[in-house]
């Protein structure tokens, strides 16, 4: 029996969209306090982007709650291993719709801060979390995660 123990550290047990939430509130602040310039302001597109992002988000969690999948990364075990829906082009969907969301977001707010918000948390969940979420499916589905690696990328 393979051995799920490793433990979390406290990075991955703060859910995703709570980290990117404090990105992007952080990038505000920031943006307000040193009252940066908004060169890249455009609402419309901002607001598009936004649902895109949250709709992309949204389907990887109905996928989840579709065969009763934790959703918490730092759970112990997962009992399934999902591969339908967004997950056939996708491996991290909700984290590629949290990215596109906080992008809208980016374009709405329109200062540089808003804009490197997204790619940090692009980064945090690039080289934090996912590599844990892999490491953990690659202990507990062997190689039938392996082979979801080899067919499909980790974001698009």
């Amino acid at each position: 029996m393979p051995d799920d123990s490793a433990r979390p550290s406290w990075f991955v047990i703060i859910p995703p969209p709570v980290w990117a939430l404090a990105f992007v509130f952080t990038s505000i602040a920031i943006g307000h306090l040193l009252q940066l310039e908004t060169p890249l302001r455009h609402q419309a597109s901002g607001l598009a982007l936004f649902a895109l992002g949250f709709l992309t988000a949204a389907s990887g969690r109905l996928a989840f709650a579709t065969v009763g999948a934790e959703i918490r990364p730092a759970s112990k075990k997962n009992s399934t291993l999902v591969i339908n829906g967004p997950f056939r082009y996708s491996r991290n969907p909700m984290y590629l719709g949290l990215v596109i969301a906080m992008a809208g977001i980016a374009l709405v707010i329109g200062t540089w801060m808003s804009f490197a918000s997204a790619v940090l948390f692009f980064c945090f969940v690039n080289w934090i979390s996912i590599p844990y979420e892999e490491a953990k499916m690659e202990r507990q589905f062997g190689e039938a995660f392996a082979a979801y690696k080899r067919s499909v990328r980790r974001w698009v």
